[in-house]
């Protein structure tokens, strides 16, 4: 029992690290019941598809999305604990971020004592909460942050053991790899590297039984994470399905430069030397801390550790922004950059509290935790204020624009409540001219389409996408529709950007209405709208209806009125 006891003490720090995870993720995640809703347009368009998927609707055959199956596994997860919002995700998010500060954790016990490793290890949420890399939250690369954690603790540690790595390591890192593979591909460029170079290592050592264990474990893990799926896609017929889209569309229709392979590596490694200079933490964590890591032995003790760790991370970044345009570059992908910020940063504190010689004991233990906790917090607050558009702040723009002490909702909730009580609970909607805006998920509604929603991709490189919709609204298939305009424009009067016809503008806006107004206020009529501000750009939403019953048309007149007047004024 005494044993037991002391077992169970040593791993308060586990509870200790989740009550943290909780408190930062509530403050900083737009999935947290702290906050009214998650506007972002992918983590909603996941959802769909992960609800769609929950009610064997197929990704890929019977509606278009270009993710990962594993994105809309969790996503249709988190729909079964939570119908109508993104709450379900956030225990994923808290689960993600709590394996990150374990894994740093163990990563500054290869360096350092328990004590040490405890601030650390509570210092380290800043990385993975930084904005605008991490904006929304609920991306695929911080899902995945810890995953590439994990693959850095086992280079760490291996390193310090001539890479002799355990069988359990290797199944896990190739469990990782299948997951990566099929969330996000693009995020693999640091687990080719570290295979290459360790294979490589045990080949010219000529460590053949040590070849023979990486092979067949990470083999095993890697076919536990795929094969499951591979089966999905073969009984349900849609593995073609899944291969056009997912690789052909991801890799052709997204790809947004033309340029060769080896002027496509060096624009990526451009971006990504952009992003070191981009702020001053990421400089000094990042450029300078890579140098200190390069030029002292307290980390690597080889060269040949160092070699891969920096091959890992050029490989990493160069694959996560491989084919864009530093002006084309969504920020959220650039949150996979800070893992390897972490190492430097861990050593920098580490290397800190050593010089001033400051001592942790079992006096002040608590005291040195609840205030690295403190710091911790303020710091995350300092680089993430999307506490800001949450419920301690009411009637915030996200919500609203409209200058009022009456509590108000964003137009996700009020048009999806509208929607769910003159539909039964059962409406079939139409998400217009851009990426899922919530609707969906506040209205309940399943995608009855293949492009349920639009994509950023533009109207010449694919026609049918817009064509498809438009086909919806003239034939009224569905019952209602939801589109958006820039404030201050009507469905009439809005033309799309004429800088980028086709194309999805800033804050999500649709290409424009004004071709198809007459066709749509034919076939529809304006039940309401609501103005509100996302990312920083001011969005009136417009739900429609289908007209049937002279009921409706009468109320269509009086809400087409009613509309005109508000305009006018």
């Amino acid at each position: 029992m005494k044993s037991l006891k002391i077992k169970l003490s040593s791993k308060l720090y586990l509870f200790l690290f989740l009550l943290v995870s909780i408190w930062f993720m509530s403050f900083c995640s737009y999935t947290s019941p702290f906050f009214y809703f998650d506007y972002s347009p992918d983590n909603n368009c996941f959802f769909t598809v992960g609800k769609a998927l929950m009610h064997g609707i197929l990704p890929y055959k019977d509606v278009f999305e270009q993710k990962g199956p594993y994105v809309y596994l969790i996503h249709g997860i988190a729909y079964l604990i939570n119908h109508y919002s993104l709450v379900g995700i956030f225990p994923f998010e808290v689960i993600s971020l709590f394996f990150t500060i374990c894994i740093v954790y163990k990563i500054s016990l290869l360096y350092t004592g328990r004590e040490y490793a405890y601030v650390v290890a509570i210092l380290s949420p800043i990385f993975q909460l930084f904005h605008p890399y991490y904006d929304y939250g609920d991306t695929v690369e911080s899902l995945l942050f810890p995953a590439m954690m994990s693959l850095i603790y086992v280079l760490l540690k291996g390193e310090k053991n001539n890479f002799n790595i355990s069988r359990i390591s290797w199944g896990l890192q190739g469990f990782l790899v299948g997951l990566t593979f099929l969330m996000k591909y693009t995020l693999l460029g640091s687990w080719i590297i570290f295979y290459i170079s360790v294979f490589t290592y045990y080949f010219v050592h000529k460590l053949w039984r040590k070849i023979g264990k990486l092979i067949q474990w990470s083999l095993i893990g890697f076919l536990l994470a795929v094969l499951p799926w591979l089966i999905f896609f073969v009984l349900t017929k849609s593995l073609p399905a899944f291969i056009h889209v997912y690789f052909y569309e991801n890799m052709h229709v997204y790809m947004l430069s033309n340029n060769s392979f080896f002027a496509k590596f060096i624009e990526s490694l451009t971006i990504y030397s952009g992003f070191l200079r981009n702020d001053p933490l990421i400089f000094l964590c990042g450029f300078l801390g890579y140098v200190y890591l390069l030029i002292s032995n307290t980390t690597f003790k080889t060269t040949v550790g160092k070699t891969i760790f920096v091959l890992m991370m050029i490989a990493n970044g160069a694959f996560v922004i491989y084919g864009y345009h530093s002006s084309q570059v969504y920020q959220y992908y650039e949150l996979s950059f800070f893992p390897y910020l972490l190492v430097p940063a861990t050593c920098i504190i580490i290397r800190l509290l050593n010089h001033f010689k400051f001592k942790v004991n079992f006096q002040n233990e608590s005291f040195v935790i609840m205030g690295s906790i403190l710091i911790s917090f303020f710091l995350v607050l300092g680089v993430n204020n999307n506490i800001l558009s949450s419920r301690i702040f009411p009637n915030n723009a996200s919500v609203t624009l409209r200058t009022t002490n009456h509590p108000q909702e964003p137009a996700q909730i009020v048009f999806g409540n509208i929607m769910r009580k003159e539909s039964n609970s059962r409406p079939t909607m139409l998400n217009y001219g851009s990426i899922d805006m919530g609707f969906y998920t506040t209205s309940g509604a399943l995608p009855s389409n293949y492009y349920f929603q639009n994509y950023n991709i533009s109207y010449q490189k694919d026609p049918h996408i817009l064509n498809d919709q438009q086909n919806i609204i003239r034939r009224h298939k569905v019952q209602w529709i939801v589109l958006n305009t820039p404030e201050e424009k009507t469905i009439r009067q809005w033309k799309g950007d004429p800088l980028e016809k086709g194309k999805i503008s800033d804050g999500n806006i649709n290409p424009g209405t004004s071709k198809i107004a007459y066709l749509l206020l034919k076939n529809y009529y304006i039940i309401t709208h609501h103005t509100q501000s996302f990312e920083s750009t001011n969005v009136t939403y417009w739900l429609l209806k289908r007209r049937s019953l002279d009921k409706d048309k009468h109320k269509a007149h009086h809400n087409e009125i009613t509309i005109k007047r508000n305009f006018l004024h």
